[in-house]
């Protein structure tokens, strides 16, 4: 008899979890956040409200509506040591249910009450339940904005809600009947009909095990969080890409790794230290295997396998490799090893690839203020005599003409003068050349047509955006593309051309000089890096080149929206911010 009720509870399990699922996928069509990146909207939170806020939601499955009703008074004393964890949920409907807050969102709610001095009757946070909506949309939208992660731009305070549910079903294992109950879904009654109510105590034995469970996993990400705010201190007064890899690389053998090194594509099938420190510093200068630097490189994500093929005597340690990206500009790979084998669970490794934004957005600051504050820029001129748009060049028998080009995560979308031909030619030849996707018709005028070229193969062009150029100049003719790019002074030119000939055979530097950039050409520089993210460049730029800013209209936002792979909303979104940001900076002044 036992036997079949643990049977049918394991079924109920199962069905309340695949009720959970379709909960979250119905409808508008809610994403799935996995454990790292619910940890990914919590780092972007700015103020101690939002934290809660997304704590309350996504850690005690509490609704938007509840938590604008929910008062200090709603929690009881029934936890152990007095702790404030069992809570009386206002529903909509005018009933209560009972509710769990787990001792740390316990400890962040009574933190949050004496620090803002409520009083016990009154509401946590004033707000409506509209309100806690936006808020909660408000976070998922910077969090795209920072990670690039298209699973932040459709979140909600339903997505944090089921995330919860999947976490205590799936990952923790909790009763049904308890999730069931603390979370207040509806449609579920019939899969637990026969079975009682959870008592107190049940609730709280299961969360009390899941507190224990989470501390012995947090403990090292705890300590890497602390190496990640000791990292970023001393990268404040950092005045160079050198000093920054140095004091990363320093800072994490301090604190219990074994060895640490920062990684870059050298010349071409070998691997560069620019920086190490722990054991065996130079274990990967000059590599020319397929390991997990360079998978880690080619994939931009982190990249985590045992390590059995390293110099130490004993091989029970664990590398972890993460790609060092800001935008769309890649400052190579961070590479850590750790002793033991249970190092880098899925908290840990985001540990390490927020750590890994951190170094590679300071490394992007430290060039952006050498190029504006040191008024020089690098500008290399490369030839090559390969790729789509020389295809289609030689396609339609032209010259052609860059008049600006936006990196994006698929390729690069280009906008081309056509010089001695017709659009419709120039379309019919596009349509039929590899690694070209979508093209279409921008302008007409007496200095030449322009078409929108979408590339999606590999281009120098893309190559150079990843290492922080940007293409200033573009001509091919007569079966040679000649680019002109400017870069930052302190930029390894032999890796850049390494890199390059390894894709492109032909590629030739063809000039490197350094010049003093106009006081004009800074300014503007400037005001676009410190005011715009990169997301909101990008949009800003496509939509300049495309002609939407125009009357009539080159495109419309729905083109720019299918050009840019992005829904018409996240593209508004993106554009009047930016807008916004450049029309405070103007008016200001």
């Amino acid at each position: 008899m036992h036997l079949v009720t643990v049977w049918g509870e394991r079924i109920i399990e199962q069905c309340f979890s695949v009720y959970v699922d379709a909960e979250m996928s119905s409808g508008d069509g809610q994403p799935q956040l996995a454990a790292w990146e619910y940890e990914l909207l919590r780092e972007v939170t700015r103020t101690h409200r939002e934290e809660l806020l997304v704590r309350l939601c996504g850690e005690a499955g509490l609704r938007a509506g509840e938590i604008a009703r929910m008062r200090p008074s709603d929690l009881s004393g029934d936890g152990e040591n007095g702790r404030q964890q069992f809570v009386q949920v206002r529903e909509a409907d005018g009933g209560q249910r009972i509710g769990y807050l787990p001792a740390s969102v316990a400890h962040d709610f009574w933190q949050y009450v004496r620090s803002n001095e409520i009083d016990e009757d009154a509401e946590l946070i004033e707000v409506t339940e509209r309100r806690v909506q936006m808020l909660i949309r408000e976070l998922s939208e910077r969090a795209s904005e920072q990670t690039g992660r298209a699973v932040f731009e459709r979140a909600t305070p339903s997505t944090l809600r089921t995330f919860f549910a999947r976490q205590l079903l799936v990952e923790h294992g909790v009763d049904a009947r308890v999730v069931a109950a603390v979370g207040g879904w509806e449609g579920v009654d019939a899969l637990l009909a026969g079975l009682d109510s959870p008592t107190r105590a049940e609730v709280e034995t299961a969360f009390e095990q899941l507190d224990t469970a989470t501390e012995d996993r947090s403990g090292r990400l705890s300590r890497l969080i602390d190496l990640g705010d000791s990292v970023t201190e001393q990268l404040v007064t950092a005045n160079s890409r050198e000093t920054i890899e140095r004091h990363s690389c320093e800072a994490l053998t301090a604190d219990g790794y074994s060895g640490a090194w920062i990684i870059d594509r050298g010349r071409p099938d070998r691997l560069t230290v620019r920086a190490s420190a722990g054991e065996h510093t130079d274990r990967f200068d000059g590599s020319t295997d397929g390991g997990i630097a360079r998978r880690a490189l080619q994939s931009g994500q982190s990249v985590v396998e045992p390590d059995d093929s390293g110099p130490t005597t004993r091989q029970d340690g664990v590398l972890a490799a993460v790609a060092l990206t800001h935008g769309e500009t890649s400052y190579g790979a961070l590479v850590v090893r750790a002793r033991t084998r249970d190092a880098f669970g899925d908290a840990e490794r985001t540990g390490l690839e927020t750590l890994g934004r951190q170094i590679a957005f300071a490394i992007s600051a430290v060039e952006r203020k050498q190029v504006l504050l040191g008024g020089a820029v690098l500008e290399l001129q490369f030839q090559y005599e390969e790729g789509a748009l020389l295809g289609l060049a030689e396609a339609v028998g032209s010259p052609l003409v860059l008049d600006g080009a936006v990196a994006g995560a698929d390729g690069v979308l280009c906008f081309v003068r056509l010089l001695d031909t017709t659009p419709k030619t120039a379309l019919q030849a596009a349509a039929s050349l590899p690694g070209v996707g979508d093209s279409r018709l921008i302008r007409s005028s007496e200095e030449g047509d322009v078409i929108e070229v979408a590339l999606q193969d590999d281009s120098p062009l893309l190559l150079l955006a990843e290492r922080g150029g940007t293409v200033t100049d573009l001509r091919i003719e007569n079966g040679q593309a000649r680019v002109t790019c400017e870069m930052s002074p302190d930029v390894n030119v032999r890796a850049i051309r390494d890199e390059l000939r390894e894709r492109f055979p032909s590629v030739e530097l063809r000039s490197k000089q350094e010049r003093e950039r106009t006081r004009t050409d800074a300014d503007s520089r400037g005001v676009l890096d410190e005011r715009l993210t990169e997301k909101q460049r990008s949009v800003l730029e496509t939509a300049y080149h495309a002609g939407y800013f125009e009357w009539p209209r080159g495109s419309t936002a729905e083109d720019l929206a299918e050009s840019m792979d992005v829904s018409p909303p996240t593209l508004h979104n993106h554009l009047r911010k930016a807008q916004q940001n450049l029309l405070e900076q103007l008016l200001d002044q």
